[in-house]
């Protein structure tokens, strides 16, 4: 008999310090995220740019099964 253990994964945001080496326009910022539309890209007060990866299978398998149980 084999157990199925968790496996804990955790994705990790990339952070990105722009500012003050280069500023970006509130329409520039939104002209990169229309551009790199596969990542959740957000900007903080800071001016960092906070860009996630996309979600994988594991991730669609989770939400699937909360959804089954609502």
């Amino acid at each position: 008999m084999t157990a199925n253990l968790p496996i804990a994964t955790e994705i990790v945001p990339i952070v990105l310090q722009l500012w003050p080496a280069i500023a970006m326009t509130d329409d520039q910022f939104y002209e990169f995220c229309q551009l790199n539309r596969d990542f959740r890209i957000e900007r903080n007060a800071a001016g960092e740019l906070i860009i996630m990866p996309p979600t994988g299978s594991e991730t669609d398998e989770r939400n699937f099964d909360l959804i089954g149980q609502l």
